[in-house]
């Protein structure tokens, strides 16, 4: 049997393989045959080539240009500091000078005050001088010691024995005072004397005196702890307080005023005692006269007077 060969443009049967068309090589771009150039396989990599080469955001060399030109030139800020520098030392010498005056303003200010002062008090000694002038006129003497002044005064400083009638007033503590422990409650205070000698002076008496100690002008009646004191001399219950006077118009200033409510009060609360009486003849010494003494620079004392 002889076999028929088939020629080699012969199409091949249907569902063969010969049918099939070759696959173009990869030299073979469809791009290149329609007349286009070539692609770079690398164009997808421009991007991030262009952020490597240029890390830096192209604003910031335009705000890079504008601060470089906005700085100030060197000599010009140090021109501006020089000038702050000179305003705040100015500043502190105008503060100084407002706040501390020059000495020789504080000076002749202080002499200014000094001079009126010192005016001031001469004027003051010409009115004493003037007003002791009119008392020794009036007590009919020029020396101020108690033997020449005049009677009235004399009895008034008590520097001069007195006699004559008045009243006597007997404060004493209350019967059971004893047994506080507080040595206040149910005892006659020295405001308690107070008020009487007070009262009585303001009754029109001309000498008084408290368990025969003398009051004159500079005598005080205090407490002392537990204890009343007439100047420095102890007192104690009962506190006789004698007046020389009218004895009724000294037994009436007793319960007037603030005088008399006081002393109501204080027997109606305290318990405390009072009784009154007229006398037609009372004595009474005069003031001891205190001694004084100056020191010296040794340290010794120099009486300047005393009885």
């Amino acid at each position: 049997m002889v076999a028929t060969p088939v020629p080699r443009n012969a199409s091949a049967a249907p569902g063969s393989g010969m049918n099939r068309q070759a696959a173009p090589s990869p030299s073979e771009d469809p791009a290149r045959r329609d007349g286009e150039p070539p692609r770079d396989p690398a164009a997808s990599m421009s991007l991030l080539t262009q952020l490597l080469n240029n890390p830096l955001d192209a604003g910031y060399h335009a705000y890079s240009a504008e601060e470089r030109a906005r700085r100030q030139p060197l000599w010009r800020r140090a021109l501006i500091l020089l000038l702050a520098i000179a305003l705040g030392a100015g500043s502190a010498i105008a503060v100084r000078n407002l706040r501390a005056p020059a000495a020789g303003e504080v000076g002749e200010t202080l002499l200014d005050q000094a001079r009126s002062q010192l005016s001031t008090v001469q004027s003051l000694d010409a009115d004493v001088a003037s007003l002791s002038s009119q008392v020794g006129a009036a007590a009919g003497a020029s020396s101020g010691t108690g033997a020449d002044i005049g009677d009235a005064v004399a009895v008034a400083a008590a520097v001069a024995p007195v006699e004559g009638p008045g009243l006597v007033v007997t404060l004493d503590d209350r019967p059971d005072s004893a047994l506080d422990t507080t040595g206040v409650e149910g005892a006659v205070t020295d405001q308690d004397l107070r008020v009487v000698v007070n009262a009585l002076w303001s009754g029109g008496a001309e000498a008084i005196t408290v368990n025969g100690l003398r009051i004159g002008p500079g005598t005080f009646v205090r407490r002392a702890g537990a204890v009343i004191l007439v100047d420095i001399t102890t007192v104690q219950a009962p506190y006789e307080v004698a007046a020389i006077g009218d004895a009724n118009a000294l037994a009436v200033a007793l319960v007037r005023g603030d005088a008399g409510d006081h002393l109501s009060a204080a027997q109606s609360v305290r318990g405390i005692t009072m009784d009154t009486r007229s006398e037609s003849s009372l004595e009474m010494d005069a003031l001891d006269s205190p001694a004084t003494t100056t020191g010296t620079g040794t340290g010794a004392d120099t009486d300047s007077s005393g009885d």
